[in-house]
C-alpha cells in the first residue's frame, strides 16, 4: 500500500490481459472508501474525464469497478512515481532511498512543461477542467516522460497542501482569485495553475508562498495583490509566458494551445 486517507488506499498490482499485446501489466489500484457524497461526486467527475481521454501525456484509466464499495480504479503505473516526490529527491538537502536523481537541466524542465502543456491542451479540447494541476498530480517515468494524473490519486499523500475554504478542500496556492473566491474553475484557471506548476519544477517542488499562511494568501487574493514572480533561472521567453498566465483577468491569459506552441519552440542550450 502506498497511501491511506480520505480517498482510500493506493496499491501497486499486476493485471492480466488489461492492455492489448501485454500478458501482464504493472498497474496502480486506488480504493475509494469514503461515503461522503461530495467526495463521490468529485471522484466520479475525475474518472469520467480520464476515462474519455487518450493522450500520451495524460494518465490512462485502465479499469473501474463501481458495483460494490470500496470503488476501485486501475491506472497505468509510472516507475518513478509522482513528479513532486521526484523533484524533492533532486534537492541537495534531501536524503532518499536508492540512487539520488540529479537536478533537472533547464532543457529537461522545458521538456516536462511542454509535455504537461500538451496534456492540458488535450483536456481543454475535450472541454474538461482539471481544477488541480500541480507537480503532485503528475507522474514521471525514468525516461522523463510526464503524464497528468487525477487529483484523487494523490490527495491523501499531500493533504497538507490543500486548504479548507467554503466547505471544500482546495489547492489555494495553485489557484487564481476567481476560482478560490467565486468558485469559477475553468480552463483559464488551469492555465494559472500551469504557471504555478512550472514554478514548482524550477524550484524543485518548493511550496508556493511557503512563508505565508493560508489566511494571508486569501486576503491577498481578495485584494488582487497576490504577486507571482517567475522562478530564478527561467529563460526570458518562459518568464514572459508565465506572467501572462498569471494575469488577473482570465480572458487575458493564453490558451493551452498557445502555451504548447510557445514552450515547444523554446530552444535552450544547457
Amino acid at each position: 500500500s502506498q497511501g491511506q486517507g480520505k480517498f482510500g488506499d493506493v496499491f501497486i498490482a499486476k493485471a492480466h490481459g488489461i492492455q492489448e499485446n501485454e500478458v501482464e501489466t504493472l498497474v496502480m489500484v486506488k480504493a475509494l472508501h469514503t461515503r461522503d457524497e461530495n467526495d463521490h461526486f468529485e471522484f466520479k467527475r475525475e474518472m469520467d474525464i480520464f476515462h474519455k481521454l487518450n493522450h500520451q501525456n495524460v494518465v490512462k484509466l485502465l479499469g473501474l469497478c463501481r458495483d460494490v464499495e470500496p470503488f476501485l480504479v486501475i491506472v497505468e503505473y509510472s516507475d518513478w512515481g509522482d513528479l513532486k516526490q521526484f523533484l524533492l529527491a533532486t534537492r541537495k538537502d534531501t536524503t532518499c532511498k536508492g540512487p539520488k536523481p540529479p537536478p533537472l537541466t533547464t532543457c529537461q524542465i522545458i521538456s516536462i512543461c511542454h509535455q504537461v502543456a500538451l496534456g492540458m491542451e488535450n483536456l481543454a479540447n475535450h472541454r474538461f477542467v482539471h481544477k488541480d494541476l500541480a507537480a503532485r498530480n503528475c507522474l514521471i517515468t525514468s525516461k522523463l516522460g510526464v503524464k497528468i494524473s487525477s487529483p484523487s490519486l494523490s490527495k491523501d499523500t499531500y493533504a497538507q497542501e490543500y486548504s479548507y475554504f467554503q466547505f471544500k478542500n482546495i489547492p489555494l496556492r495553485w489557484a487564481p482569485a476567481e476560482a478560490v473566491l467565486e468558485d469559477e474553475w475553468s480552463t483559464k484557471s488551469d492555465v494559472w495553475s500551469f504557471a504555478v506548476f512550472t514554478w514548482e519544477v524550477f524550484m524543485q517542488a518548493e511550496l508556493p508562498f511557503g512563508n505565508k499562511g493560508d489566511e494571508e494568501i486569501l486576503q491577498l487574493l481578495r485584494n488582487h495583490e497576490l504577486q507571482w514572480n517567475p522562478p530564478e533561472g527561467a529563460p526570458q521567453q518562459l518568464s514572459n509566458l508565465l506572467l501572462s498566465c498569471w494575469n488577473k483577468s482570465p480572458k487575458d491569459r493564453p490558451t493551452f494551445s498557445e502555451i504548447a506552441i510557445k514552450v515547444g519552440e523554446m530552444k535552450i542550450d544547457d
